[in-house]
């Protein structure tokens, strides 16, 4: 039902939304039931248009498919969310969240993404464990309750890369007053159970043979480890945080080819123990498991009545080939006049390009489109992001529990162009875009974005 139709569920709830706003003020026949349970939800109602020349716009890369300009996108903005909180006695409470998004499986099938027990000894200390939200940024862990932030989406240079909503696993929390605010030291630990989709639709739109459409990237069982300290007062938040993600198992490549099977075969067959030495060391630099993926971020909002600002800037760090070196942030401002606030956000992702491929090309003496340093080409441009966006929008609050947005995204990305699968041809080979799962072969990198959404919580 989800899958078909999740305009229609939406829709209910968006109208549930509206109700129960209506009568928040009466009261509830059970006090003694409300006292121990909670109920709430929360859910985005979106539609998206994507002017970029046949590209393909999603919000993080867990979305297999994106907005085109065949029309409206109900798809990518659009969830709806269920939870539960259980008072078990002052220092026990059980939460539980049930969300229902466009996700990697190309469907909108419920998922649990919070499931933990919160135990809180004092003032002082919190802990949780089971199902908890990942929340290494700032809103990282609300990212699908549209209603909590200023704007359609999280700026998708910067969260687009983010792919764990959740983990199983636990944390702790430290909190010290400071001034007129609050400190916290946070620690947690957990078990991945993220897929991520790619280039389902690519051969679909650009006729282009030899990919391998539809692969799913398993990170299930990767462990992420991390921590954070932040502060917040009654205007600012600050935070810096720190996070290790170590892979548990190998992603089937892109390509109708054994990549490294392939160069592993070339070493076996080089006549050079260099040669040979090389490749299979380019083999090892390619592998994942075992390795970590790191990131270091920085995140500062303030918030003075009308005024609404924040920035944030990340830097990822790998020990696979796979996954670049990159930098990102954004810088957001809005300001409330009366039930509108117009915004304004300019973010920008920029990953550092590994040049091994012209190292294999000059070891092995053979020209850059040869087989081996092509192939090596392409999977290092798999995982490229440079991009800038320039966002304008505009929140109405609707009602306590119900805003609209209307928001343009101009998109410039400057990826390797035009699409070029490896061994053909002289040019040099080069994967669409991280962040855009279809691209036409000779695409400009260029698209403008219109969103309009309803958020509401019930």
């Amino acid at each position: 039902m989800l899958k078909r139709s999740p305009i229609a569920c939406l829709t209910l709830f968006a109208c549930l939304a509206f109700s129960s706003s209506l009568r928040a003020e009466g009261g509830d026949a059970s006090p003694s039931l409300e006292k121990a349970w909670t109920f709430s939800g929360f859910g985005t109602l979106g539609a998206v248009h994507n002017q970029g020349s046949g590209s393909s716009f999603i919000r993080d890369i867990t979305e297999p498919k994106g907005a085109t300009n065949k029309g409206l996108s109900w798809q990518i903005d659009s969830r709806v969310g269920f939870q539960v909180n259980l008072k078990v006695s002052e220092q026990l409470e059980a939460v539980a969240q049930v969300v229902s998004r466009y996700q990697w499986d190309n469907n909108f099938q419920p998922e649990l993404t919070w499931a933990f027990l919160k135990y809180t000894p004092n003032e002082m200390v919190d802990t949780h464990i089971g199902r908890i939200g990942f929340d290494a940024f700032i809103g990282a862990d609300t990212r699908d309750v549209g209603f909590s932030y200023l704007w359609v989406r999280p700026p998708v240079d910067y969260f687009g890369t983010l792919a764990f909503p959740y983990m199983d696993g636990a944390d702790i929390s430290f909190h010290y007053p400071i001034g007129s605010g609050t400190a916290r030291v946070k620690l947690y630990t957990g078990i991945s159970r993220q897929k991520i989709p790619t280039l389902l639709n690519q051969t679909e739109w650009t006729e282009v043979s030899g990919l391998n459409a539809g692969v799913i990237e398993d990170m299930s069982g990767s462990r992420i480890t991390g921590g954070f300290v932040d502060y917040q007062d009654n205007h600012w938040v600050a935070r810096l945080g720190k996070a290790d993600v170590r892979l548990s198992r190998e992603f089937p490549m892109s390509l109708n080819i054994d990549v490294l099977g392939q160069i592993r075969d070339a070493a076996n067959a080089a006549a050079d123990p260099l040669v040979a030495s090389s490749l299979n060391a380019l083999a090892s630099d390619f592998s994942l498991v075992g390795k970590n993926i790191s990131f270091t971020s920085i995140g500062l909002a303030y918030e003075n009545g009308p005024l609404q600002t924040q920035m944030a800037l990340n830097h990822w760090t790998s020990q696979s080939l796979l996954f670049p070196e990159s930098h990102s942030g954004f810088i957001s401002a809005g300001y409330r006049f009366g039930k509108f606030t117009p915004y304004a956000v300019v973010s920008a992702v920029r990953s550092v390009k590994s040049n091994r491929a012209d190292e294999v090309a000059a070891r092995m003496n053979v020209p850059i489109s040869d087989p081996i340093p092509s192939i090596t080409n392409f999977m290092l441009t798999t995982g490229q992001n440079i991009q800038h966006t320039y966002s304008l929008g505009v929140r109405y609050d609707l009602m306590a529990n119900v805003a609209l947005k209307f928001q343009m995204d101009m998109i410039r990305t400057r990826n390797c162009s035009p699409l070029n699968l490896p061994v053909v041809g002289t040019d040099r080979s080069c994967a669409p875009p991280l962040l855009w799962p279809t691209v036409p072969v000779s695409w400009d990198g260029k698209a403008n974005i219109y969103s309009a959404v309803l958020d509401f919580t019930f």
